[in-house]
């Protein structure tokens, strides 16, 4: 998506923490593809980290879109240490929220949710109009 988007002549902010949930070589690769376009910019930090991201809002306060693919992987995770799923999921999307309000021309947001969120629906393809209020998880629920 990124490649995309600076392809089009769009200029991007990248943020990731780098979780050891999934092995992180394959982002710095990723990383490594876009770090000498000049329309790139990263930031290595946390989502949740309130200070560091409303700091993005100073440094670039023409930001129009986000989006947001941040989350804790893991389903079954979530149920052996349910307080990064809430901190990661529930108060990193209210910093994106934040992030949005301080932005001036801020207009748009993307937020790539989970299927999990929609429980044990049986119905395939799932849809957006589907119920999502029985999640079968706390994953589920912060997604």
């Amino acid at each position: 998506m990124t490649r995309a988007l600076l392809a089009r002549g769009d200029a991007v902010v990248g943020t990731d923490n780098f979780s050891d949930y999934y092995d992180p070589r394959l982002k710095f690769a990723r990383l490594t593809l876009l770090q000498n376009d000049k329309n790139f910019w990263f930031v290595q930090a946390d989502i949740t980290d309130r200070e560091r991201m409303l700091a993005l809002a100073s440094q670039h306060d023409d930001l129009s879109s986000i989006v947001h693919l941040a989350a804790q992987p893991g389903v079954v995770h979530s149920t052996i240490d349910p307080y990064i799923y809430i901190q990661a999921n529930v108060m990193g999307h209210l910093v994106m929220l934040e992030l949005a309000r301080k932005c001036s021309g801020f207009n748009h947001l993307v937020y790539a949710s989970s299927s999990s969120v929609y429980g044990r629906n049986r119905k395939i393809p799932f849809s957006a109009a589907d119920r999502v209020d029985q999640p079968a998880s706390l994953y589920a629920a912060t997604s």
